[in-house]
């Protein structure tokens, strides 16, 4: 299995789409925190950004969602799949190792964002030690925020990997998997505003996929601050939610992925 994992980690490594996305992360936090500094030099502080990791996340579970997607896709596209089920390992096996990677590649991702974050701040902005209380976090440091906030981001990426997985089994086509994955991401706050309504007058539909995306709002509950009345969810069931929904869709791309008849491919 490990041996799976490494294999590939060493095929996306050699790919140059994984080192210009991850330049293009990079490149894009530095460029907002330069466009904030010449609007308002006075508005933001380095912790201000640093805390909330320049809001790149999105950026960074869209590359995600990319890399996840070529991994299947592309070895129906290619007609690798046959050479990768030859090997002495079974499809749950090939499949936990391809979305191993995908995770590998978000922590990278997010420690790429975060030291990013941190120094651009700290040199574009007027720099602040990390230790720094947050009031609108309660007792909490700025680098508090920023893990809890990269947590709870990764918690995200893994609902993000199982759809996009899915999604790709299902329909072996990466664009498609992308664009749906991609919907899914930037698309959350439009549903939610939707579906408002519906929930207020059936609270069972709070439990929706797009709901639980809310959980990053959700964070500063953990610090002890008091939710505000329009979050139909807190942070704890946002999370047992989340923690359901990738389950399902992990056992489903797992079970279609098995099922899959290669000899086409």
């Amino acid at each position: 299995m490990l041996q799976l994992i490494k294999n590939e980690w060493i095929k996306l490594a050699k790919k140059l789409s994984t080192w210009i996305m991850l330049a293009i992360l990079v490149g894009s936090t530095i460029g907002i925190t330069v466009i904030i500094k010449v609007a308002n030099p006075e508005a933001m502080k380095a912790n201000d950004l640093f805390a909330t990791l320049t809001d790149m996340t999105s950026f960074l579970n869209l590359f995600v969602v990319v890399v996840a997607a070529s991994s299947i896709a592309e070895e129906f596209s290619r007609g690798t799949i046959k050479f990768l089920l030859i090997r002495p390992y079974s499809r749950t096996q090939i499949f936990a190792a391809k979305f191993m990677n995908s995770l590998l590649f978000a922590i990278l991702g997010t420690v790429v964002l975060g030291i990013t974050s941190f120094v651009s701040a700290n040199l574009i902005l007027k720099s602040q030690s990390p230790l720094a209380v947050m009031t609108s976090y309660g007792t909490w440091s700025a680098l508090q925020v920023a893990l809890v906030t990269a947590f709870v981001n990764l918690i995200l990426v893994i609902l993000y990997l199982t759809i996009t997985m899915f999604i790709s089994a299902t329909m072996r086509s990466q664009a498609m998997a992308v664009g749906l994955g991609g919907g899914v991401l930037f698309g959350s706050s439009l549903v939610n505003s939707f579906l408002a309504i519906g929930i207020a007058k059936y609270p069972w539909l709070k439990w929706n996929l797009f709901n639980t995306l809310n959980i990053r709002e959700t964070i500063p509950q953990l610090a002890g601050i008091k939710l505000d009345s329009y979050f139909t969810l807190d942070f704890w069931q946002s999370l047992g939610a989340l923690g359901i929904y990738s389950v399902l869709f992990y056992f489903f791309a797992n079970w279609i992925f098995s099922a899959r008849d290669v000899a086409l491919s």
